[in-house]
């Protein structure tokens, strides 16, 4: 009898550095899937990974989209695969927005038509579209200009935070740049809201063309509803709680559990509804501590705790694979929402480090807890080279650490994305409704 892998048949794997992709290679190799581990790395952990069969290279997309887009559908005209799945912002919102073209190679691509796919990478656009459902939002501001953002500074709820409308913004040369929350973009008065809000504009050409949004701050903590969604029907879903990130005060989730909150559900659906959605999407929400659900933003494309998901019982990339072989995806008849995750390398050692550098001895008790307790992200016996390559990923840059503690060669962190790939933080991130970071 026939199946979706039959169906299907090789799958060229994106970003296969981060462990978004990671866990879409090994997803995809236990169903029988041949895989290709795409990557802008000549060693990528999907590449290394006994369950991929095939790599291929391709400049990096933040730097040249067009190089990129150039590269992947000539090697998809000479190299017949199924299907080609991107895992992070850049490469999802390139390939949305050359989906024609790539597709014109004859490989399904695995991601929305840009003009679905804009509502949800531009955040203005998201939360006008939010405003219309029941969904509880943030206050949001989107000003055309400084001079629009003097005019309204007073009537701003406050404290707010200042942030980009798209994670990665496209510059007039081309390439991408990459926009994370810092601390210093938060304000608590109207004189700081436009002194902050001149310095980003001074500083970041790319914003004279998409002006950053104004956003109420909401105190909370992060949690998402994940999955996969059929022309606005969620399908199949995992909702996540996160236990530590990195920052301390709110990042990249580096201690992460499942959990059941049918409210959030709904709400999440609700959204992928008037977006209509297809294919794997993450809506955040800040859980506040009076019990309400406040929408943060939406991803729509693999975020960086897939692997939390498919061990729980939700094997997304599995479903999205089946998705895109013509078959209907069906919701597990239940989630384990007991499995705790622990992203050891490097991002719990970073949040431990972070402890220890603030006096907090204390933060050796639960670090040691979830080495022992949690399961490990990148940790296989079975698929032994990318736990390598992580651990020297780990000892790299945690020399780079120990060299910034002592005041060499001073500079940011590196941090994972909710993207599930390494990216260059600016500083530590609050835990607010302006941090869509995982």
């Amino acid at each position: 009898m026939s199946g979706p892998a039959d169906a299907g048949g090789r799958v060229l794997v994106l970003d296969a550095d981060g462990q978004a992709s990671l866990s879409v290679v090994r997803s995809l190799a236990r169903h029988g899937v041949s895989v290709t581990a795409g990557s802008d790395r000549r060693y990528s952990l999907g590449g290394l990974s006994r369950r991929s069969d095939a790599s291929m290279r391709y400049p990096p997309v933040e730097e040249d989209p067009g190089a990129f887009v150039d590269r992947l559908v000539s090697y998809l005209d000479g190299n017949d695969h199924f299907a080609v799945v991107p895992t992070n912002d850049a490469t999802s919102a390139v390939l949305s927005r050359h989906k024609r073209r790539v597709a014109d190679t004859g490989t399904l691509v695995g991601v929305e038509d840009w003009e679905r796919f804009e509502r949800v990478y531009d955040k203005r656009r998201t939360f006008e579209l939010a405003e219309g459902l029941s969904i509880p939002t943030p206050d949001t501001f989107a000003p055309d200009s400084l001079s629009d953002l003097e005019r309204i500074a007073d009537g701003v709820t406050y404290p707010a935070v200042v942030k980009s409308r798209n994670k990665t913004v496209w510059t007039d040369g081309g390439p991408l740049v990459e926009h994370l929350v810092e601390d210093g973009d938060y304000v608590d008065g109207p004189d700081e809201l436009v002194d902050t809000y001149r310095d980003l504009l001074a500083r970041n050409e790319e914003f004279r063309e998409n002006p950053p949004l104004v956003q109420e701050y909401v105190d909370g903590r992060t949690v998402t509803t994940v999955g996969v969604a059929e022309d606005g029907e969620l399908l199949a879903y995992f909702q996540e709680l996160r236990l530590r990130t990195t920052p301390a005060s709110g990042g990249a989730s580096t201690l992460i559990r499942g959990i059941r909150e049918p409210e959030m559900a709904e709400y999440a659906a609700e959204l992928l509804a008037a977006l209509e959605w297809t294919g794997p999407a993450q809506v955040e929400f800040m859980w506040t501590p009076d019990g309400e659900f406040y929408l943060v933003e939406m991803n729509g494309r693999y975020w960086g705790s897939t692997p939390l998901a498919v061990a729980s019982g939700v094997d997304v990339p599995w479903l999205h694979y089946c998705q895109l072989a013509g078959y209907t995806p069906a919701m597990p008849d239940a989630y384990r929402d007991d499995v705790v995750q622990q992203r050891l390398l490097y991002g719990d050692l970073k949040w431990l480090h972070e402890q220890l550098e603030e006096g907090k001895l204390r933060a050796f008790g639960p670090f040691l807890r979830a080495l022992v307790t949690a399961d490990q992200v990148f940790v296989s016996t079975s698929d032994p080279l990318p736990t390598v390559a992580a651990l020297g990923d780990a000892v790299r840059l945690g020399a780079v650490r120990l060299g910034n503690v002592r005041g060499v060669g001073r500079r940011s962190g590196t941090d994972e994305g909710d993207d599930g790939r390494d990216a260059t933080t600016g500083g530590s991130v609050r835990s607010a409704a302006g941090d869509g970071r995982q």
